[in-house]
């Protein structure tokens, strides 16, 4: 195929040759000096491009920024307000148990108060009690004597008075 190529292939004339070298040349030159000043165009372009991309991005790193403190500050204060109603409930339930306690101590000094009182009264009524009982006892024996001493006087024979004469 190589050879094939070589055979078809056409001879350039020096005078082509001439007029393609001319037209080559006066395409570098345009390409040369155009094309400069569509980079320097592109350059200034893209350059204004990359600012208003960098302000922009900046400008979108800024609003990001705020919105993440933001969000850090709402978090904060719902932490903070969770917190605080946290430290409410157990002030409320420290409270109640306080009131619960305060409550079954009173209970506990009345029942208290209850029993002393009882004890004591069982205390007097087992004093009394014993008195009634020695007093009874000293009231039989007494009675006792007393009644014996009737009967034991009963039992003696009379005794007759003496009459006593008296002088006139």
């Amino acid at each position: 195929m190589a050879q094939a190529k070589t055979k078809t292939k056409k001879k350039t004339t020096a005078k082509t040759a001439l007029k393609k070298k001319a037209a080559a040349a006066k395409r570098k030159v345009a390409k040369k000096t155009l094309p400069k000043k569509k980079a320097v165009k592109k350059k200034a372009v893209k350059k204004k491009a990359v600012k208003k991309k960098s302000a922009s991005n900046v400008a979108a790193k800024r609003k990001a920024a705020a919105a993440k403190k933001k969000a850090a500050a709402t978090k904060k204060k719902e932490a903070a307000a969770r917190k605080k109603q946290a430290r409410i409930a157990a002030a409320e339930a420290k409270r109640k148990t306080r009131e619960r306690i305060a409550a079954v101590a009173a209970a506990l000094k009345e029942a208290k108060a209850e029993v002393a009182a009882a004890n004591k009264r069982q205390a007097m009524m087992l004093k009394m009690a014993q008195k009634k009982e020695a007093a009874v006892a000293s009231f039989v024996d007494k009675w006792s004597r007393k009644e014996m001493a009737k009967i034991d006087k009963a039992m003696k024979p009379a005794k007759r008075k003496k009459r006593r004469t008296t002088k006139k």
